[in-house]
C-alpha cells in the first residue's frame, strides 16, 4: 500500500512539474538593437571629463 502511494505521489509530482514548466512562459521575445538606438539619438549633453591627475604644489605650499 505504501509503495502504491509513493508511486502515485511521484506521478503527481512529475505531472505537475511538467505542466508548471510550460505554464506562464511568454511567447513574445523582444529584441533590442543597440546600434539603431545609438544612431537615432540626438540632443545629448556633451560628455564631461574631469582631470584627476597628480597636482604638484610649489615648495612651502600645503593643501589642507
Amino acid at each position: 500500500m505504501r509503495i502504491l502511494f509513493g508511486i502515485a505521489m511521484a506521478v503527481v509530482f512529475f505531472v505537475t512539474w511538467g505542466i508548471g514548466a510550460t505554464v506562464g512562459k511568454s511567447t513574445f521575445t523582444a529584441s533590442i538593437d543597440p546600434i539603431a538606438m545609438m544612431t537615432t539619438t540626438n540632443d545629448l549633453l556633451p560628455q564631461v571629463q574631469y582631470d584627476q591627475g597628480t597636482i604638484f604644489l610649489p615648495e612651502g605650499v600645503h593643501y589642507n
